[in-house]
């Protein structure tokens, strides 16, 4: 509540609405935010594909489309409504071009694995949106609804679909990508966000630490 008032505050002076400088949100101490440092382990993301392979490959057509949704999410660390939310029009070769998200207009960089995902998507006459519930006939616009039965059947206890994101983040972070290059990729406009969700597991941290240590070990010999 206090982010939203604060931004309506913040508008109202750009607007001219209110003086300048007088937004009284502030001097308001925020309350301490909860962490979420959840991402997939490499094991966790070998039983999440498997999960997701045989729905893609199975009858049921909106499981299929459903487990090619949540695939690019990985893929590319995209929010799951700018996923959602895509049309053919957006997909420019290797490349998405959102017209929206929370940050406004940006564009996704494709690989190879993204590409093949969206290629094998059916398309369907006069329907502009990639991922299509053929039953219902309409887009799915929220992911969220069928993440549940995928999450319970990778074993993935408490996984948040937002969580995948994080994923994506964590591993190009321990790939030794920079913070600047990752939220690039997220489309992220400081670095300070980046951090948020660029984790490291135990092992690379270790690995870091024996690196530096072996490196000053060898000045100070």
């Amino acid at each position: 509540m206090l982010t939203i008032l604060n931004n309506m505050l913040n508008k109202a002076e750009q607007w001219g609405y209110r003086l300048e400088n007088t937004n009284p949100c502030r001097a308001v101490r925020r309350n301490r935010r909860r962490k979420c440092e959840r991402f997939l382990s490499h094991a966790e993301l070998a039983r999440l594909g498997v999960v997701l392979a045989a729905q893609r490959a199975g009858e049921d057509r909106l499981k299929a489309v459903m487990a090619s949704a949540v695939t690019l999410l990985l893929l590319t660390g995209c929010r799951s409504g700018e996923v959602a939310n895509l049309q053919w029009p957006d997909v420019k070769g290797n490349r998405l071009k959102l017209r929206d998200s929370k940050t406004g207009p940006r564009t996704v960089w494709l690989g190879d694995e993204a590409r093949a995902v969206i290629a094998a998507l059916p398309r369907q006459r006069n329907v502009p949106w990639l991922f299509w519930n053929p039953t219902l006939r309409k887009p799915v616009l929220r992911l969220s609804n069928n993440w549940p039965a995928i999450r319970d059947r990778a074993e993935l206890r408490g996984v948040r679909l937002h969580d995948l994101r994080h994923t994506f983040a964590s591993h190009a972070a321990m790939n030794k990508e920079t913070l600047p290059m990752i939220g690039r990729l997220l489309g992220h406009r400081s670095t300070q966000s980046t951090s948020r969700y660029a984790h490291l597991d135990d092992e690379h941290v270790l690995d870091a630490a024996e690196q530096i240590g072996a490196a000053i070990e060898r000045m100070i010999a």
